[in-house]
């Protein structure tokens, strides 16, 4: 697997101090999040026959379906083998409840692929698979640094918000970026028939014909895409889409200031604020 950011450990390290964790624990549940991210960017690979992440094959390139299914099982497995070291119920409660949602959305974007896809559909797919994970490293960080519960859920919602604008730039970045950064090439999202919030937006308002032959084609030409990828950016959705992330991430930092006025708030409202604009 390639580098990425390590967002979700460094979410949850960040929440973590603003306590007063207890150095192992932390340790293994930064651990057991980033096992589990990297689980789940195994098993997507899978489902959409990705060759490259970020310029490197993917699990499923290099040694086929059968031994990434296995591994990324194996890692869903090492991530619970982890927060049993930790042995706090409230940790393990959380990462199933966040593995659940992440099947659950799965399911639901494929279900929904080349369909007729509602914003709210949209939005709820989103906070259980990219969402979810960011939250709950955003909760058990909390939990390990001992914060009250009402620290905690603000924590909660945080995550639960910077995730759901996480997933809007990455949308935007599929119709826009740069190819490799995200790794995988423009237009992606599109070519595999998953209907993101801009490609909603313009189904309303723009040439809707040749978009809903892109979404609906199992292997659209590179002219057909290139063709649904600009009839995509000839309407405003990539700019309602920003407007969007740029409200999610005023929710995220709404109810920060309950937490201890510290470095560490700092740094997630840095986190935040670099979300909406970044390059992959």
């Amino acid at each position: 697997m390639s580098g990425g950011k390590r967002l979700r450990p460094l979410l949850l390290v960040l929440a973590a101090r603003m306590g007063d964790p207890g150095r192992d624990d932390l340790l293994r549940a930064a651990t057991a999040i980033e096992v589990l991210h990297t689980a789940t960017l195994i098993h997507d690979d899978i489902v959409d026959g990705a060759g490259t992440r970020r310029g490197v094959p993917t699990a499923v390139e290099r040694y086929g379906r059968e031994i990434a299914a296995a591994a990324g099982d194996y890692l869903f497995a090492e991530t619970f083998s982890e927060l049993a070291g930790v042995g706090d119920a409230r940790l393990i409660r959380a990462f199933a409840e966040a593995s659940v949602g992440l099947a659950v959305g799965e399911l639901e974007q494929y279900r929904a692929n080349g369909a007729n896809v509602e914003v709210e559909a949209y939005l709820e797919h989103i906070r259980k698979k990219t969402a979810g994970l960011i939250r709950v490293a955003c909760v058990a960080g909390g939990t390990l640094g001992g914060l009250s519960l009402a620290q905690i859920d603000a924590l909660a919602t945080y995550g639960q918000a910077l995730g759901v604008a996480f997933q809007m730039s990455d949308d935007i970045m599929d119709l826009v970026g740069k190819p490799g950064l995200m790794g995988k090439g423009i237009g992606t999202d599109l070519a595999e028939g998953t209907v993101t919030l801009p490609v909603i937006f313009a189904l309303r308002e723009g040439d809707a014909g040749t978009i809903r032959r892109v979404l609906t084609d199992p292997a659209p030409s590179p002219e057909l895409l290139e063709a649904g990828i600009e009839a995509v950016l000839a309407t405003d959705a990539v700019a309602r889409t920003e407007e969007w992330a740029r409200g999610e991430i005023e929710g995220a930092l709404r109810d920060l200031d309950l937490l201890p006025d510290c470095p560490e708030r700092d740094f997630l409202e840095s986190v935040a604020a670099e979300v909406v604009g970044r390059d992959a």
